[in-house]
């Protein structure tokens, strides 16, 4: 069984790279290419084109999309002051051509290489299940062996389209000690995040785990003091 794979999916004008590095790590890369007004590609290894991680649960998001469970699926990943919007859903409710739209790229398929993204990343998903997720039993891992983990998270959101399938929306987001104040108050609490309404009657979920002041649940009329983490500002869009 191949440790590596690597695949690009050619089109006219752009192109879509889908790597795993190993069956060991728990994501893959997505890179999206364009070609150039002299006809050759732009080069990843050059820092040209657009390359995100995907983690495992994201490959579940997208093969959800594949399978015809999901509507479509929006990705925020923020990291070190950056944020690309990955997106993933199909053209027409006849499934016939997949959109992939990764920051200002934009790649679609079809048949056959849409089945060969399916298929390919199924077998990815099966691969990590079994290797990324085991690890050493008999002795305990080390601090360094962990952080990787500790210092990354996925946020997710899911909402119903007008056709009865869900739409996923996921954050990934690098841990920052860099918080942020706000005002709002409680509209609606969930098991692991809370629906909250600004000032200026903006409303979105924020995680509990990036709430780092005290809050009062039961208190949905005044304006409460929220010191929270940056990034799920910066997600919003919201002016500081």
């Amino acid at each position: 069984m191949a440790d590596f794979h690597i695949k690009t999916f050619y089109g006219q004008k752009s192109s879509i790279i889908l790597t795993s590095p190993s069956k060991s790590t728990p994501f893959v890369f997505l890179s999206c290419i364009n070609r150039k007004e002299d006809g050759t590609w732009e080069r990843t290894s050059e820092g040209e084109g657009k390359t995100v991680k995907i983690t495992i649960e994201e490959i579940i998001c997208i093969l959800e999309v594949l399978h015809g469970k999901s509507s479509n699926w929006r990705g925020f990943h923020v990291f070190k002051e950056r944020k690309t919007e990955i997106y993933v859903g199909w053209e027409k409710e006849s499934h016939q051509v997949l959109r992939i739209k990764v920051g200002d790229y934009v790649k679609k398929l079809h048949f056959p290489n849409l089945n060969f993204f399916t298929l390919m990343l199924e077998h990815i998903l099966t691969e990590k299940i079994e290797f990324a997720t085991s690890g050493p039993t008999e002795k305990k891992l080390k601090d360094e062996d962990v952080r990787g983990e500790s210092e990354y998270g996925v946020f997710s959101e899911q909402i119903l389209a007008r056709n009865g399938l869900q739409v996923v929306e996921t954050t990934e987001f690098g841990v920052s000690k860099e918080t942020i104040e706000i005002k709002a108050k409680i509209k609606v609490e969930s098991p692991k995040a809370l629906l909250i309404t600004l000032e200026s009657d903006v409303e979105f979920w924020i995680p509990k785990s990036t709430i780092h002041s005290e809050y009062d649940v039961e208190n949905k009329k005044k304006s409460q003091t929220f010191i929270v983490d940056k990034w799920i500002i910066d997600k919003q869009g919201i002016p500081k």
